[in-house]
């Protein structure tokens, strides 16, 4: 038996058992995945072949490299390494000290609700976005924030005037400016986000311009939504939820959580905190007595759903039959079901679950999803008015958006005639999403044929397709280049300040409407004057000058500085709208056919990593991996195992071919199948299928996606907004029919963007959140296409991983266990249940020297600090906020989608993610044992091992352990043996197989050109890296620091400050310092992931600081004292430092199905 071969049963006879998998590979338990884990690493890890040349030999491996060194030395004359110099300010600011971060406050402007941030900058340059803590919302941030930084240094941000997608001049660009607004007739197209200072400047507009117009429009907000309480409340009334006060949460299809945002998140985490957000309740009995209860019906997994005590699959079209049912047993007038009631167990779903929400009248809220229409959402507001959440759970505000039309409004508009230019000032691009507008039974128009009829200006950062069609494209600053102000989501008003003057001399929002309203058109020029203050500023000044509550230019100039300083001003929000509401009454839904094998319910979502497609060049998000799917770099048609089953794509899939016991390590040997070497076998290659609905079709890949409904299928938009002549090399089997083999390039995007996914825009045709009637069939072509998935990546698979508990009693096999028996139960799951207590191989500090009693062993250990972590899987969502952020502190590189598919991602920490069924509910047949999975996301990282099985098989010492007990690597001792990945249990070691820092990886087949490849030295995005990470090269093994770089700093910073103390007044440098002295600020330092994290899941401290919120979970010996937490792999005795906390789950006893939540990882096989 190979020796990698570690499978093992490690669940006795009699036990329960759960069936845990990641991918349908694993679910169907195929050879080839079997293979695949087997060999733990991609056979193409141990060449640098490419695809193309995987049959080359040895003989040819160093005919290449010899020659790659020759062409080496011909492009490179001297090989002298090239000067560069260090040059001093002309005038140095007093307060820039080089190699010292400054930190400035500022905000992320955005739908739903501002991000209020901390900026850290080096030298004037954006590094690293934080969540602004002092604010009442600055718990955390999205991977969306994290990512922002890195389109700051974008190189393919636009950076000239356009005509028609021809540059022009600054002066001809003010000139045309001036002709396309003379008539006055002009409409502006603002974002979904809010601005005091906009609003200001445009009621100036309006009076200037009589014909004026104002509309805000992005493509995938929540219009039904909007509309529904607009007519509810007034213009410009939004809908806030506090989440602090909701003990009970039914939300259909709304992933509050993530990217369908009604209110700050803050609440609903700290309710779902066991022992508190601060660990401070040690007996969890206690505090689960206070979580809340969240209800979920959704068609397809979110990380919102991912959380929910209970879930249940709901096809989109069959949501207001749903909400008509919940409103119907709450009592509200609701004479008619479009559908009749729905029986069984989905029944006796929603009659158990009204009871509930019903007993917590005050307490409880339902939410729907955003952007469903509007019927359904005065349907909502009807259920909440009658659960009594208005002015509780739920509170209406005026916000400055009111007198904006929608999307509907501006083609009514072109449409009549009453516009002559419009002035595009929304993130969105139009020409892409091309919405299509109802103007009568009769007539309908698409937005891009609207704008057609008139002249068109567009602001924006990137040269996307309606930038290259405008008659006029103004290149835009990015937030962190520009002065502004907005609102949070609970409506703070929040300042916006530039980091650094622009880049490309872009133009912020604010200088363009301000010189608008110049007596001549004018458009300030950051690049001719950088002294020159932006009118931005003075915007701004003006209009907090009238908001805010001080009197004398005094006062007002020092709270203005407050305001920079902090970020926001507490006093300034929005009002409450506290009567006046108008009375709505039961909607009359029309009647929807549930889906079928031949009338499928098509989903139009909202993407995880491009979310409407404005970050199609941000390679960070490009590369993380979807949260629930674990696809990156592309998008597909996802649908369920039975969906795939009826249209028969499921076998092609996962190739089933059962396989025998030797899974286990014992019986017969597995047949042998071919595994690519490039990547993860099975799930590699997907077969194309195309849908086709509202007379349009699209080719795509299928992915089977588990829990979600039956005969629906979901797409994610905003990819395929190009290609080139490599995107062939993707298919198997010939191209799909809309691509000849040659290059599509409908619009401008950067190599990042390029060839990623397929455009399912033109399918949705209107804005609506989904359609029916889609058709789904597998290609004409039978071909297949390349997909890079992490999911079976770094597989631990067979162990108990993620484990997980319930509030309510476990009855299986006749023993009734509480919660607390089964607190003292989890961190005995698995082999942990059998395993014996861990005894360390290395003596402790003070022992008896064996080789000489008389001695004792040295304290090697640092007696100021020693650094754990523990991540609690209860409100850990999944979101990759920490994977983004690590991405940006830690100069962690790009790999490119070929490399990924390899297995090669450098990640340092990853989001696994896991379904798990106990196997109760396949032994009773039913249904949900596929369709209803339980998902559990689970982040890992280097552990920090005490007894680390990494540093005794490096030969040169590359990895060692600090003294303050960090599994460290010193990069420059590291010669690429890879001994200590292959050694490493928790599979978090990253090696760089090329120099992915220096080579473009995103252009085709860079990386394989070696010095003749194109670089990125000298590239913009090099400005964003952190000064004190080492950027790492080829041939090097990386891996989670614990930000290293931020324990350092704060150690030096207690050294400093400790310094101060003891020779102050001191009459002698003599002076003695204890360990305590030396120690840093209690939880002062945070590292990375644990600051971005915003349902603060992650905790990291120092364990011999005894006020140290990690002590609340650890002992000073790093001994686990938390009935939740345990280590992971804890038989193995590699004694990590980082634990986990498992996951409870409070499920409603009445609920059918409720004996099995919080039952997935009893034992996970």
């Amino acid at each position: 038996m190979s020796k990698r071969k570690w499978h093992h049963p490690e669940v006795p006879a009699g036990e329960r058992v759960t069936k845990v998998w990641r991918s349908a590979g694993e679910l169907e338990d195929t050879p080839a995945l079997r293979q695949w884990v087997d060999r733990e690493f991609p056979r193409a890890a141990e060449s640098m072949r490419d695809e193309d040349d995987r049959e080359s030999t040895r003989r040819d491996f160093l005919k290449v490299m010899g020659a790659s060194t020759a062409l080496a030395g011909f492009g490179l004359a001297a090989c002298r390494r090239p000067v560069d110099l260090i040059v001093p300010f002309v005038d140095a600011p007093e307060w820039v000290i080089p190699g010292k971060p400054l930190y400035y406050a500022s905000s992320m402007p955005s739908a739903g609700g501002a991000t209020p941030l901390m900026v850290t900058t080096y030298e004037g340059r954006p590094t690293k976005l934080e969540p602004n803590r002092i604010h009442a919302e600055g718990g955390g941030t999205d991977s969306f924030v994290q990512a922002s930084v890195l389109d700051l240094y974008d190189p393919a941000r636009s950076r000239d005037f356009l005509s028609k997608g021809s540059k022009i001049s600054r002066d001809e660009a003010i000139k045309n400016l001036s002709g396309l607004v003379k008539s006055g007739k002009v409409g502006f197209v603002f974002g979904e986000d809010d601005s005091a200072t906009r609003t200001r400047l445009r009621k100036d507009l309006a009076a200037k311009y009589t014909g004026a117009k104002f509309y805000s429009y992005e493509a995938l907000a929540g219009q039904g939504r909007k509309a529904s309480v607009e007519a509810t409340f007034g213009s410009g009334a939004e809908v806030v939820t506090d989440f602090s006060k909701a003990k009970r949460i039914l939300s259909v299809d709304c992933d509050f959580l993530e990217l369908d945002r009604q209110g700050s998140v803050k609440g609903f985490y700290d309710l779902r905190h066991v022992n508190k957000r601060d660990y401070s309740e040690k007996d969890a009995t206690k505090s689960v007595a206070g979580m809340n209860r969240l209800y979920m019906a959704e068609p397809t997994y979110s990380l919102t759903g991912g959380l929910a005590d209970h879930r249940a699959p709901l096809a989109p079209s069959q949501v207001g039959r749903f909400l008509s049912q919940v409103a119907q047993e709450l009592g509200v007038a609701v004479d008619n079901i479009p559908g009749g009631k729905f029986d069984g167990d989905k029944a006796k779903w929603i009659t158990e679950c009204v009871k509930d929400l019903k007993s917590s009248r005050g307490e409880a809220v339902v939410l729907l999803g955003s952007r469903y229409a509007k019927e359904l959402h005065d349907l909502a507001f009807l259920i909440n008015q009658k659960l009594g959440a208005y002015g509780k759970t739920l509170k209406a505000v005026q916000t400055e958006k009111a007198g904006l039309g929608d999307v509907a409004g501006l083609v009514r508009d072109i449409d009549a005639g009453n516009l002559d230019t419009v002035i595009l000032l929304t993130p969105a691009n139009p020409l892409l999403e091309n919405p299509t507008v109802e103007l009568s039974d009769s007539k309908k128009v698409s937005l891009a044929d609207a704008l057609g009829k008139v002249k068109v200006v567009q602001w924006g950062t990137s040269l996307n397709a309606t930038a290259n069609a405008a008659d006029l494209h103004i290149p835009a600053a990015h937030y962190l280049e520009s002065w502004g102000d907005t609102y949070s989501s609970t409506g703070v008003y929040t300042v916006v300040q530039p980091m650094i003057l622009p880049l490309y001399g872009g133009i912020t929002e604010l200088e363009l409407l301000s010189g608008l309203l110049a007596d001549q058109v004018e458009l300030h020029d950051s690049m001719a004057d950088a002294k020159a203050v932006s009118p931005g500023y003075y915007a701004v000044r003006k209009t907090f000058k009238g908001i805010s509550k001080v009197s004398g230019e005094r006062a007002e100039v020092a709270s203005f500085k407050k305001l920079l300083r902090e970020g926001f001003l507490a006093d300034a929000s929005y009002s409450d709208i506290t009567g006046g509401a108008k009375q709505v009454s039961v909607p009359a839904l029309k009647e929807v056919s549930a889906p079928t094998e031949k009338g499928l319910d098509i989903i139009f979502q909202t993407d995880a990593s491009l979310k409407d497609g404005r970050y199609i060049n941000n390679a960070w998000l490009q590369e993380a991996p979807d949260p629930v799917s674990k696809v990156c770099w592309d998008n597909a048609l996802y649908m369920s195992p039975e969906t795939a089953k009826n249209l028969g794509i499921y076998e092609e899939l996962v190739k089933l071919e059962k396989a025998s016991q030797a899974w286990w390590g014992f019986g017969p040997d597995i047949k042998k199948t071919d595994v690519p070497e490039e990547g993860e076998g099975p799930s590699l290659y997907a077969p194309m299928a195309s849908v086709t609905v509202n007379g349009k079709e699209l080719e795509a890949p299928v992915i089977v996606s588990f829990g979600m409904a039956d005969n629906v299928v979901a797409v994610a938009l905003g990819y395929g907004q190009a290609y080139d002549q490599h995107f062939g090399d993707q298919f198997k089997g010939g191209n799909p029919s809309f691509y000849d083999g040659s290059a599509i390039t409908p619009q401008n995007v950067s190599s990042v963007g390029v060839n990623t996914g397929f455009d399912a825009y033109p399918l949705r045709g209107t804005s609506d959140y989904f359609t029916t009637g889609a058709v789904v069939s597998r290609s004409k072509s039978g071909n297949t296409y390349k997909m890079a998935r992490t999911q079976e990546h770094h597989s631990m698979y067979g162990r108990a991983i993620a484990r997980e508990i319930s509030t309510m009693d476990d009855e299986y096999g006749g023993h009734k266990t509480d919660f607390a028996g089964q607190l003292k139960k989890v961190q005995k799951q698995g082999m942990d249940s059998h395993a014996p207590e861990n005894i360390s191989l290395y003596k402790p500090e003070g022992a008896k020297d064996p080789n000489d009693p008389d001695k004792r062993l040295p304290h090697l250990s640092d007696k100021s600090h020693q650094w754990a972590m523990s991540i609690d899987l209860s409100v850990c969502n999944g979101c990759n906020a920490c994977l983004v952020a690590c991405q940006a502190e830690n100069n962690i590189p790009v790999v490119g989608k070929t490399q990924v598919a390899m297995g090669r991602e450098m990640h340092w920490i990853r989001m696994d993610r896991y379904f798990a069924a106990p196997d109760e509910k396949k032994a009773e047949g039913k249904d949900e044992w596929l369709t209803a999975p339980e998902m559990i996301p689970q982040p890992v990282a280097c552990v920090q091992c005490e007894s680390a099985p990494c540093e005794t098989v490096c030969p040169v010492n590359a990895t060692v352990h600090t003294e303050d007990g960090l599994n460290s690597m010193a990069y420059n001792r590291c010669i690429g043996t890879r001994y200590c990945a292959n050694n490493c249990p928790y599979k978090a070691r990253r090696f760089n197989f090329f120099d992915y820092n220096k080579r473009n990886p995103v252009i085709h087949k860079n990386l394989y050109k070696g010095p003749l490849g194109e670089k990125q030295v000298g590239d913009s995005k090099h400005l964003q890296r952190n000064p004190n990470v080492s950027v790492r090269m080829r041939g090097v093994m990386e891996k989670c620091t614990y930000c290293v770089q931020r324990l350092q700093t704060a150690k030096i910073e207690a050294k400093q400050n400790t310094k101060k103390k003891a020779l102050a007044g001191a009459g002698s440098v003599n002076t003695e310092v204890s360990p305590q002295d030396l120690m840093s600020k209690t939880d002062a330092v945070r590292v990375a992931c644990q600051d971005a994290c915003e349902a603060g899941a992650i905790v990291f401290g120092n364990l011999l600081d005894p006020k140290s919120t990690i002590r609340r979970i650890k002992d000073e010996n790093n001994k686990i004292i938390n009935d939740r937490a345990y280590d992971l792999l804890n038989y193995i005795g590699t004694r990590p430092r980082t634990s986990y906390l498992a996951r409870v789950k409070n499920p409603n006893q009445d609920m059918p199905g409720a004996k099995l939540v919080g039952r997935a990882t009893i034992h996970m096989h």
